[in-house]
């Protein structure tokens, strides 16, 4: 399956501010409309990937236009976190730069989430392929940043929370596909199954499955280990190949949480850029 090339560019690598940039995790940009003719940006990554700073400081690294990357710093203001459930792992920091032009991104409207309502229009479900951009951390480019795509299939959409070792429980999807670290806080897209009738030799009538368009199901939080004790021989845990994403929607809860959301209007009452 070709990925397209937009999809690539709204990925960026998040370190710590340090001297020597350490990219810990991956981040990604959404779009929020105000009205018809303006959104406000946001960078959105796990939470823990955001815990882990110094200090709660980040540098962002994004390609720009002229071919060498970019490096967008918080200067010290805060993550949103969800405001009811501390399980979800998402951040949120609002994206404004008066370099902005300068980037070479591509941000993903909240339209293109996957909430209910679009996983039953487009029939979303289990066995539909997933890709999973961001971080490689052995290797991030040479001189333009360079994201890996990940590729596996939605295996499990339960109806209730999963246990977690953090979090003691979490609602998630299950994915078919191994996480690593430099992964976290990426965005994971589905696409959707088409099916198409056509007939067999014999003329018999059948279906043909076809892929269909690109949908944010969620954020990368972490792959699913086994237990400590499932190798009698040291004891360690094991990767089991399961990936567990926070769903679309609870970041969208984050995305419109009150303070947020105040926020933004702020923003677009003064006429700043955000």
């Amino acid at each position: 399956m070709r990925i397209p090339d937009q999809l690539l560019k709204c990925i960026g690598f998040v370190s710590r501010d340090e001297e020597r940039f350490d990219y810990r995790g991956s981040a990604f940009i959404v779009s929020v409309p105000l009205d018809d003719h303006s959104a406000c940006l946001h960078l959105v990554t796990a939470k823990h990937v955001a815990l882990a700073l110094q200090n709660g400081e980040a540098v962002i690294a994004m390609n720009g236009k002229d071919g060498l990357p970019l490096f967008m710093k918080n200067r010290g203001e805060g993550w949103f976190f969800h405001p009811d459930d501390p399980s979800v792992d998402v951040a949120v920091l609002p994206m404004a730069s008066l370099r902005l032009p300068e980037y070479d991104y591509q941000d993903i409207s909240i339209d293109r989430f996957a909430t209910a309502e679009r996983i039953q229009k487009y029939g979303i479900g289990v066995g539909d392929e997933i890709i999973n951009i961001g971080l490689f951390s052995p290797f991030i480019g040479s001189s333009r940043l360079t994201p890996i795509v990940r590729t596996g299939t939605l295996a499990m959409m339960p109806d209730g929370r999963l246990p977690h070792p953090v979090y003691g429980s979490v609602e998630a999807y299950l994915a078919e596909g191994r996480s690593i670290g430099g992964l976290s806080g990426s965005p994971v897209f589905v696409r959707d199954t088409v099916q198409l009738p056509v007939r067999t030799q014999d003329g018999a009538p059948a279906q043909l499955s076809a892929l269909g368009t690109f949908h944010l199901l969620g954020l990368m939080l972490g792959h699913w280990d086994a237990p400590p004790d499932f190798s009698e021989a040291d004891g360690r845990s094991v990767n089991m190949g399961i990936s567990l994403i926070v769903p679309a929607y609870k970041i969208l809860e984050v995305l419109f949480s009150p303070d947020l959301t105040t926020l933004r209007q702020e923003a677009f009452d003064r006429g700043y850029p955000c």
